[in-house]
């Protein structure tokens, strides 16, 4: 895999690439990983220019400018200005967890520019009731507030210690674990280890959707759409898919053994379910 980078209005995107012609997959992360956790899909996409991206604050890529927030929607609007910019047409989006919810939300708003759409361990858009918006706005902005701590310099960070707290919180295999965070650390300029990823990825969100806007969205997508869900995932993706199949005009679900990143544990049972969909439509 090759680095690759893409400069937008708001900073640059980097990721992965497989250098190769073809159908265009471009492939979206899940919230906390980066590009390297979609790579080992490449492989078995030898037929397609693949391109693993680093979503902002994630990975290799920029971060957002000072005063800057993470916001679903505003990730919509980035990957529609890089399609724009790279003059792409019939892209395929393979996204896990947070990636496939934000492809089912670009698919939703540009249907023109995609082929199908690939969900691996997601449904769709996460949804909370109206209800709890007062709520929600609260916690989303006390997440945000600056906090006033005295800084101490950098702390060094241990990876095999951030593994091992990975591993704990999830479901994630050690290896993986350690793939997706290598990416995410550096050397910073006082000469020790730290984060690459913007601290600010972990404030809460402004406001979920409700059920009835993501099924207002899901209902607007055109192309086909696979959707993978795992056995032993947090997420219940069977459950998600029986609510939501209706929504959709052309929809596919397969249930794989495993954890939330199954898709790095099983990548070509993954591509292999996801091509003969692709090449079915």
């Amino acid at each position: 895999m090759q680095e690759c980078e893409f400069k937008l209005s708001t900073g640059t995107l980097r990721g992965l690439t497989n250098g190769r012609s073809g159908p265009l997959v471009l492939a979206l992360h899940g919230f906390l990983d980066n590009a390297a956790s979609m790579a080992c899909l490449a492989p078995y996409l030898e037929q397609f220019q693949f391109i693993a991206l680093d979503l902002p604050g994630h990975g290799m890529s920029d971060h957002r400018p000072k005063g800057g927030q993470y916001n679903q929607m505003d990730y919509v609007q980035d990957i529609h200005e890089l399609v724009v910019s790279q003059d792409w047409q019939d892209i395929i989006i393979v996204g896990h967890s947070m990636g496939g919810i934000l492809a089912s939300l670009y698919a939703a708003a540009f249907s023109d520019y995609v082929k199908a759409i690939a969900l691996i361990d997601a449904g769709g858009p996460l949804t909370l009731p109206a209800e709890t918006s007062a709520e929600q706005l609260r916690a989303s902005i006390l997440s945000r507030l600056p906090k006033n701590k005295p800084q101490s310099g950098a702390k060094e960070v241990d990876l095999q210690a951030a593994i091992a707290a990975r591993c704990k919180t999830t479901d994630i295999l050690p290896e993986h674990a350690q793939t997706i965070l290598q990416r995410n650390i550096c050397v910073l300029e006082s000469g020790v280890t730290g984060w690459r990823s913007d601290p600010r990825l972990r404030t809460k969100s402004s406001l979920r959707l409700t059920e009835a806007q993501a099924q207002n969205l899901m209902e607007a997508i055109e192309c086909p759409v696979w959707i993978g869900g795992a056995s032993d995932s947090f997420k219940e993706m069977e459950s998600t898919y029986e609510k939501r199949k209706t929504w959709l005009k052309n929809s596919r679900f397969e249930l794989f053994s495993g954890g939330h990143h199954f898709h790095m544990s099983k990548p070509s049972a993954v591509c292999k379910s996801i091509c003969e969909f692709v090449e079915e439509m």
